[in-house]
């Protein structure tokens, strides 16, 4: 059954803390709970830039009730040092930690490769089958953000539908991505910036892409969407006007 996540990207943030979002005197090791009764998903950052130990991501799923889902964002190890190059190594010492969240739990896995990487097909083609191999028993779905606007051309998409995999729809001044891609799934990541008032959306850009959400979802796709403007909160308070206008429970 197709379904809407909104959520936000990343929960360990002091500046949430003392009454911004996490109550005064909340401790951090109880955050993620609290988020969780506010949001369905949330999207890890940590494990972009460390390998989470198998203990931690077991953790993380014991304080979430069932039916929380975890978008895991692939270490930058793979990503952004050797730019998919030779992954197969470093993809197993990631899988071996991120493949305890039992499927059930699993948002998609986030590919965000780097703004230095252009248009490299052959790369992608062969880090996505390596993927497939070894998740074969386990899978993922599977984003990929690009950051370079070279990668926004038919071959990419035709390439990308063909792993099944969703091209993040980003809205990156430098490469802003709206066109989804004909997969079962859409990966939508707000990360504000310097075209949106201190980072945080207004009503109209909230409300404009509730009614792309409802569009998606009566063709039948499942929506994820992760707000990435932690400064001041805005993330929290974005995801929550965007979960009431598409009807979901905060």
């Amino acid at each position: 059954m197709p379904g809407i996540h909104i959520g936000t990207s990343g929960w360990n943030y002091r500046h949430w803390a003392n009454g911004r979002f996490y109550p005064q005197g909340l401790k951090p090791g109880d955050w993620l709970r609290f988020l969780a009764g506010h949001f369905d998903t949330v999207e890890v950052n940590y494990s972009f830039y460390r390998i989470p130990t198998r203990e931690s991501v077991a953790k993380w799923q014991a304080a979430t009730p069932p039916g929380f889902l975890f978008a895991m964002k692939l270490w930058r190890g793979i990503t952004q040092f050797r730019k998919l190059s030779d992954p197969a190594g470093f993809l197993a010492q990631f899988l071996s930690s991120a493949n305890i969240m039992p499927p059930s739990r699993r948002g998609p896995l986030l590919v965000q490769l780097p703004p230095s990487m252009g248009l490299h097909l052959q790369r992608l083609d062969a880090f996505l089958i390596e993927l497939e191999r070894q998740t074969n028993a386990s899978p993922w779905r599977v984003a990929v953000e690009f950051r370079h606007p070279s990668w926004l051309v038919e071959r990419v998409y035709r390439l990308l539908n063909e792993h099944r995999a969703a091209v993040v729809l980003a809205d990156l001044g430098r490469c802003p991505i709206t066109k989804p891609n004909d997969v079962d799934f859409v990966y939508v990541r707000r990360h504000g910036g310097w075209h949106h008032p201190e980072g945080r959306y207004l009503p109209e850009q909230i409300a404009a892409d509730a009614e792309r959400i409802k569009g998606w979802r009566t063709t039948g796709k499942t929506v994820y969407v992760y707000y990435n403007n932690d400064l001041n909160g805005h993330a929290v308070d974005n995801a929550r006007e965007l979960a009431g206008l598409v009807g979901l429970r905060e």
